[in-house]
């Protein structure tokens, strides 16, 4: 369900937008998709299944005939599709068609650009670690991730960064840190680079207004007669709450910039990388007596912690941001207790764990129902100043 789609909800529920207009506001914000927005979605729907369908193509083929094909016919193909890719991508780009044509393609380039590197490994048996496989990927394609500006290539790139120092540890000691701190300083390395990234992801992928076009373009009075085909143009538009109004209006205005709108799909993703890491970084010394490390990881986490509840909830509302929050709190609270109660596994501790997860859970729920309220209460005081 979309923002709009729920903002008309709640002011129907609340008997500000009556129900019999309930479908020309729906018409009017484009919360029903029309023929155009269906045609879009299948155009762009077959676009990607036909390029991913053509991705697989190319590896099940050399896969099903690698007896078959001998060195070079391997690489041919592997390297003939690449720049085939490449030139495509360079046509269209020329002829500035087809954006999100330009940017699957590169994406592919990125895909076949990895399976080179495991074919060139797999046939002259290098010996190359499996980190390193992914370092170079990711290293080489830095171009096409920057020219194509696409979230999915960037999560690739991401996601290639994440592998390489992961499998970086399993083979040789981090940065030369000895022994007892490697796992320390592995995981304050993730944790740092995945923040990192969300953060940027926040600053270059979230360039959307915050305000709620839905509270905007909803009128605050519905005129009990709408003349057809003259909605956009007349009634509603003299209706609406316009920038000026909220302007004139600071703390309706200070209110409705801190509703959630809703972030692009990757940020949610980066979202989770980093929380991810951030809990683990917090429980990474839960088996070993407090040392300066454990209190170093603790502290990092509560950093980490204020700047999401910062972000997510003073900033900007963001109700999945602060439930990935909210279950990295429970997580850590439990492992720490566990560990201290569960010593001895005797019963007492386990019910005493059970009764604490119990009440944060709900606790959590019951707090972030209160945080999805404010939309609500929101929509009520903005109204309320406006008219």
């Amino acid at each position: 369900m979309t923002q709009q789609r729920r903002t008309i909800d709640k002011l129907t529920a609340q008997g500000i937008l009556p129900p019999e207009h309930a479908n020309t506001a729906a018409s009017y914000l484009e919360v029903y998709p029309n023929k155009r927005d269906w045609l879009a979605f299948f155009d762009k729907a077959l676009l990607i299944i036909g390029v991913v369908a053509l991705a697989l193509a190319l590896v099940f083929f050399i896969a099903y005939n690698w007896l078959y094909l001998g060195k070079s016919g391997k690489f041919a193909l592997v390297e003939g599709a690449l720049v085939l890719t490449i030139a495509a991508f360079t046509f269209l780009a020329y002829r500035r068609k087809f954006q999100l044509a330009q940017q699957l393609l590169l994406f592919i380039a990125s895909i076949i650009t990895g399976s080179l590197l495991a074919l060139f490994g797999q046939v002259y048996q290098t010996g190359a670690d499996t980190w390193q496989l992914f370092a170079n990927w990711a290293l080489l394609i830095v171009p096409w991730v920057v020219i194509a500006r696409m979230p999915a290539l960037w999560l690739l790139w991401l996601g290639l960064i994440n592998a390489s120092l992961m499998l970086y540890t399993a083979v040789s000691t981090f940065f030369g840190v000895n022994y007892f701190n490697q796992a320390f300083v592995y995981l304050v390395t993730l944790t740092a680079l995945n923040f990192i990234a969300l953060n940027l992801w926040l600053l270059w992928l979230d360039k959307k207004p915050t305000t709620d076009k839905a509270l905007i373009n909803i009128p605050s009075k519905v005129p009990s007669k709408l003349p057809n085909n003259d909605l956009s143009n007349n009634n509603l538009s003299n209706n609406n709450l316009s920038n000026n109004n909220l302007s004139n209006n600071s703390a309706a205005t200070s209110n409705a910039l801190n509703v959630q709108i809703g972030y692009h799909w990757s940020t949610y993703v980066v979202g989770l990388l980093s929380t991810y890491w951030a809990t683990r970084l917090a429980i990474v010394d839960v088996n070993h007596s407090v040392s300066l490390t454990t209190i170093a990881s603790i502290l990092l986490w509560i950093a980490w912690s204020a700047f999401m509840f910062w972000r997510f909830y003073k900033a900007r509302i963001d109700l999945l941001m602060l439930t990935y929050l909210c279950g990295s709190g429970v997580v850590v609270i439990m492992v720490w207790l566990a560990n201290t109660l569960l010593r001895r596994w005797d019963s007492g501790g386990f019910l005493v764990l059970a009764l604490l997860l119990i009440a944060l859970s709900s606790g959590a729920v019951i707090w972030l129902r209160r945080v999805a309220l404010q939309t609500t209460t929101t929509t009520t005081e903005l109204r309320g100043h406006c008219e």
